[in-house]
Order: C-alpha cells, then structure tokens, then sequence
C-alpha cells in the first residue's frame, strides 16, 4: 500500500513539473517528510546494501536515497581516519609553532638593532602565513566533520 501510495505521488508530481518518473529529486526537495519502506531483495543484495553504505558512512536508507538522487556516494578510503588525524596533528603543530613564533618576533621588536628587523619582517611574513594556512585547514575540518554527520 506504502509502495502503492509513493508511485503515485512520484508519477503526479512528476507530470506537474514536466519531469520523468525517475526524478525523485523534485519531489524529495518539496517534502521534508521521510517515509519507511521496506525493500523486498535478496540476502546478497541486502549484504551488498549493508556494506556499501557502511563503507560510505551512511545509513542505509540515506545510500539508497542518494542512488534514487543520482548521485552514488563514494566509499571513503581505507585510510581516511588516518589521514584525519595526521591533518589534525600537523595542524595542532603548526598552532604550536605560531605560537612559538609570535612571541619570538615579540622578543626581537624589544631589541633596538635595526638589523634584527629585516629579520623580524620576515617571521612576520611567516606568521601570517601559517595563520591563513590554519584558517584553511580549520574550515576544511569543520566540513569534514560536517559531510560526515550528514552521511550518517
């Protein structure tokens, strides 16, 4: 009945906007609404369904829904946790260093030689850099982080 239900929704919504009945996702923009359905397959296909999604770090119900979209999601690599947390540590090191820096060329601003300033521009130079590279690497953390909440 479920099933019944759906097909209509999707082939009425698909002859008002001119779509074809595969698009769902017209419709599935327009609904915020989610709806449980059951998938009659096979024992091989459920474990297929089971460890692709898991794979991509999706629910299964979110898998077949980007499939229905279009848009097969990707299995992350075998070594994405790790090459999180080495973008982490080396992003935790390079806060470190700034830091380090920072209070260098606080040190050498303090000295009255006119030398040591050419030198203390190009720290400054350098601090500056590292910090756009943290903002960039923090940004792309936190999306990081956000993609994998949604797949979820």
């Amino acid at each position: 009945m479920i099933r019944l239900a759906l097909a209509q929704m999707l082939d009425s919504e698909s002859a008002d906007d001119g779509q074809d009945a595969g698009s769902v996702q017209m419709f599935a923009a327009k609904t915020a609404k989610t709806a449980k359905v059951t998938l009659r397959i096979s024992a091989g296909h459920a474990a297929c369904l089971a460890r692709r999604a898991r794979a991509s770090e999706m629910s299964q119900g979110s898998y077949v829904s980007a499939l229905l979209d279009g848009e097969p999601p990707a299995p992350l690599p075998a070594n994405h946790d790790a090459a999180i947390q080495a973008l982490m540590g080396s992003t935790d090191h390079l806060a470190v260093l700034s830091v380090d820096l920072n209070g260098f060329v606080r040190l050498v601003g303090k000295v009255p030689n006119p030398e040591l300033q050419r030198y203390r521009a190009s720290v400054v130079s350098v601090v500056e850099d590292l910090r756009k590279h943290l903002a960039l690497a923090s940004a792309l953390m936190a999306e990081i982080r956000a993609v994998r909440r949604g797949r979820r």
